[in-house]
């Protein structure tokens, strides 16, 4: 199929790409086809479909997939007028590739737009519509060159490789119908960029044509549907928010009710979206669920809002047992006068709980000496808890959980995070590390925490509560102090810190040397950095990456071993100037 050499005319058909999952957003997703999510009050698709008539568009094609019957059943309502609308049903997900080729019957022998529907876009079409008109190209693909991955490699307006970065692809085409010669002859998934590298490889000319001036959005996740929205919380239209709520970095639902008094962040939803039938019943009177985010641990945690209660619902999945334990230590620490939350409903598994709701006020939200005095008081009474060999506890601290902190160390941040070494030796580091644990393991056993940062203290009614306890276990005092004093959520200076562990002495059954809590923080800021390289190579969970110069920089001031304190050093160093975090230090 050969396109004519005279004048092209003005594309009049459209393709929308409709079929996906959007998986980074659900819950939303799971309820409705991400093109139907409003953005503006106003569903993506619908957006879309009017752009492209008021520039011509006069026939548009839908694939559909995930909740397919949603999209037939909303989409005609939202046509222009004067705009024909068809769909292409796909039983299989068949990708941009497979699905062009199931709607082969849709071309002619004219240019036509191809355009993911979920995105928000203000863009002048001319600029594609002149440089197809003038080149002949395979397709001409509008570009980004500020947002976005920034895979697609340009020579000046000729795409040349499409995985070497540069600029970012938007996801609209102005495709050639001679792209059918390069997908494969049979319905199958397959991607679009591999016809047009075959199409490359045979000569012909993909563009990448950028427009300033131009304006894109790609919602994939909810920080990018706030950032769509100016920062602003997102409101959908049936969603029900009382004068004196307060509603804060938010995407509030259709089916939601926000009364007064009541603060919402992130995501909140109707309760029917994400609670069982069970877990109804514990709140029946539920308006609201907000999602909480994720603490790296395969727990999911939700606040349940009601009028004039909200309750804190917890599940744990099966990969960490210690997960189960958290009812028990609930009580037992309770018993032991600590401020604890109480649980309201327990499931019949153990794997979910209701909790008494402490807020959401964290002492990293407000790290002043006096709440860090108040959680050190906290800390002491747990370790002077004598009874804890009647618990079912975690592995205690030995030489073998010590070397898992350091292969978790070396795994997942100095050879994951930070690979270069840079003249680095790392049998000289594990040294270092070993004589750390050796120094700790002379430390009298007492109950720890185990993970005892600022974000496990909630301050409630003026005072403390703790959380997040389910691994306790035994240990060196020490390795708990160096979590919560020298956590690098806050990164209090040095000073700072001697001055509240002698607090922390003066309140304990027992007191901690300097040599010790040295020792503590090397191998806390070890697993610390360890877990933040883990969880910073997942996109959920990539923000923890943030605090990794802070972890080093404690590393750096409290160890006595010159090996590390140059490793340390080196790496701010070549974070300041490199930046191979992608953050800044």
């Amino acid at each position: 199929m050969r396109v004519s050499k005279n004048t092209l005319p003005f594309p009049r058909k459209l393709i929308l790409l409709a079929a996906g999952y959007g998986s980074r957003l659900r819950p939303l997703t799971q309820h409705l086809p991400k093109p139907l999510i409003p953005h503006g009050g106003i569903p993506l698709i619908a957006r879309l479909m009017q752009h492209f008539s008021k520039n011509g568009v006069t026939d548009v094609l839908i694939n559909v997939h995930h909740l397919a019957a949603v999209m037939l059943r909303e989409v005609p309502g939202l046509v222009p007028s004067g705009m024909r609308v068809n769909f292409s049903h796909e039983p299989m997900i068949l990708g941009t590739g497979g699905a062009l080729r199931r709607m082969a019957w849709f071309f002619d022998d004219n240019p036509l737009w191809v355009c993911n529907a979920d995105i928000v876009m203000d863009l002048n079409l001319k600029p594609l519509i002149e440089a197809f008109q003038r080149e002949r190209p395979l397709a001409a693909l509008w570009m980004l060159p500020d947002s976005g991955p920034k895979t697609v490699k340009l020579e000046g307006e000729r795409i040349v490789d499409f995985r070497g970065g540069g600029v970012t692809f938007s996801g609209l085409h102005l495709m050639s119908p001679e792209i059918l010669e390069f997908l494969p002859r049979e319905e199958k998934f397959s991607s679009v960029i591999t016809a047009y590298e075959r199409g490359m490889d045979k000569g012909r000319q993909v563009l990448g044509i950028q427009v300033p001036g131009s304006r894109w959005a790609d919602l994939g996740t909810p920080e990018q549907y706030l950032a769509a929205n100016g920062g602003s919380s997102i409101l959908w239209p049936g969603a029900q928010v009382d004068d004196g709520a307060r509603v804060d970095q938010a995407i509030v639902v259709d089916g939601v009710r926000i009364r007064a008094g009541q603060t919402v962040t992130g995501m909140v939803v109707p309760p029917g979206w994400v609670l069982t039938g069970e877990e109804h019943g514990w709140m029946p009177e539920a308006e609201a669920v907000e999602l909480l985010p994720a603490r790296g641990s395969d727990r999911t945690f939700f606040r349940i809002l009601g009028p004039g209660e909200s309750a804190i619902l917890m599940r744990s999945g099966q990969a960490r047992p210690e997960n189960h334990r958290f009812a028990s230590h609930t009580r037992f620490l309770a018993k032991q006068g600590l401020r604890v939350p109480e649980i309201r409903k327990e499931s019949h598994d153990r794997q979910t709980l209701l909790l008494e709701d402490l807020g959401r006020t964290h002492l990293l939200n407000q790290p002043t000496i006096a709440n860090t005095r108040k959680a050190l008081s906290l800390t002491a009474k747990l370790h002077k808890i004598t009874t804890w060999q009647s618990l079912s506890l975690e592995p205690s601290f030995d030489a073998n959980l010590y070397q898992w902190e350091h292969d978790l160390f070396f795994r997942e941040f100095f050879k994951g995070t930070d690979p270069s070494f840079k003249g680095t030796d790392p049998f000289k580091i594990r040294e270092a590390l070993a004589r750390a644990a050796s120094r700790l393991s002379q430390e009298p056993m007492v109950l720890l925490h185990r993970d005892l940062q600022s974000t496990n203290f909630l301050i409630f009614g003026g005072e403390l509560a703790l959380i997040d306890y389910q691994g306790m276990r035994a240990g060196p005092a020490a390795y708990d102090l160096a979590s919560l004093i020298a956590d690098p959520y806050i990164n209090r200076p040095p000073d700072l810190q001697w001055e509240l562990l002698a607090d922390y002495n003066n309140m304990a059954a027992r007191a901690v040397s300097e040599a010790a809590y040295r020792a503590g923080v090397v191998q806390r800021m070890a697993q610390a950095l360890g877990a933040f390289g883990r969880l910073g190579a997942m996109p959920a969970t990539s923000r923890f990456l943030q605090h990794v110069p802070a972890a080093v920089a404690q590393i750096a001031a409290f160890a006595d071993d010159p090996g590390l304190q140059s490793w340390s050093k080196e790496f701010l160093e070549r974070q300041t100037h490199e930046n191979p975090l992608g953050y800044s230090a």
